[in-house]
């Protein structure tokens, strides 16, 4: 126990940007679930490795691109994001359509700059599990501030975010710019996304936007309920996914999406056997 708690002080920093991840993810996949597009999720995330994938190609020409990947993953995020925010590109082709095909596009451009990139192999992993254990301060600092300036974003226009997701119609006849909360809220999505995968990689990124956002909302009679429920329990998991992970020497992704399925399915589990009750 005590070597347990020694190797979590030494990996301080990645624990901390884990616990950064888990709190913004958690919180704004309460909305991807309530909108029901958490597919529009899984195609911005690998849009956003796509984008990773082509820093790293770019590098090799220009060092100073892959230095700076996010900025690189970000502005091709972006553009998907003005892509989605629109609710339809033409009336004969669904807007699922036009995300599937988004998420093929960002799925084969990601394998075909990874191949074109010496170690590419390693940069899959990378892209997939992430190096969250090695962040350094600086990047703690990027974090704490992306992170920081959309959450107060969110908590400054709760009521905006919030009624538009639930009943846009509503809030249309209303007088709310639909079309501008919608967009509003895309791009915050996409720098969360993009910002999120470059430390913490595709499957945690996706894993936080979804496991936690349904434990809330299975549980939470209230919104705001289910908003503290996904952010606890996206740190629960996260922590002793870490604890785990260093413990048994695995990457930290697998053990922390372990930890927050396991929390999920017993809330299931449980709500199951006091309604029979």
């Amino acid at each position: 126990m005590q070597d347990l708690i020694e190797a979590l002080r030494q990996n301080i920093m990645g624990v901390e940007a884990g616990l950064l991840v888990a709190a913004i993810c958690s919180y704004i996949g309460v909305y991807v679930v309530l909108k029901r597009i958490v597919f529009v999720g899984a195609s911005l995330a690998q849009i956003s490795s796509a984008g990773v994938a082509l820093a790293f190609l770019l590098g090799l020409d220009y060092p100073f691109v892959a230095d700076h990947p996010l900025v690189v993953s970000s502005v091709v995020t972006l553009v998907g994001v003005l892509i989605y925010s629109q609710q339809t590109l033409s009336r004969k082709i669904p807007q699922e359509s036009v995300i599937g095909l988004g998420y093929l596009i960002a799925s084969a451009l990601s394998l075909m700059f990874i191949a074109r990139i010496p170690k590419g192999e390693e940069e899959v992993k990378e892209l997939l599990q992430g190096s969250i254990v090695l962040v350094q301060a600086r990047d703690l600092e990027i974090m704490v501030v992306v992170f920081l300036l959309v959450a107060i974003v969110h908590g400054l226009f709760y009521k905006q975010f919030l009624f538009v997701s639930f009943d846009r119609e509503t809030a249309a006849t209303q007088g709310y710019q639909v079309r501008l909360w919608e967009l509003l809220f895309y791009l915050l999505l996409g720098v969360t996304i993009s910002t999120a995968i470059q430390y913490a990689g595709l499957l945690s990124t996706f894993a936080y936007m979804v496991i936690p956002a349904v434990t809330g909302l299975l549980v939470a009679h209230k919104m705001r309920t289910a908003f503290v429920v996904a952010i606890v329990s996206a740190l629960l998991s996260t922590f002793i996914g870490f604890a785990w992970a260093i413990n048994s020497d695995l990457p930290t992704s697998p053990p922390t999406i372990g930890v927050a399925t396991i929390i999920m399915a017993v809330i299931w589990i449980s709500r199951r056997f006091v309604k029979e009750a």
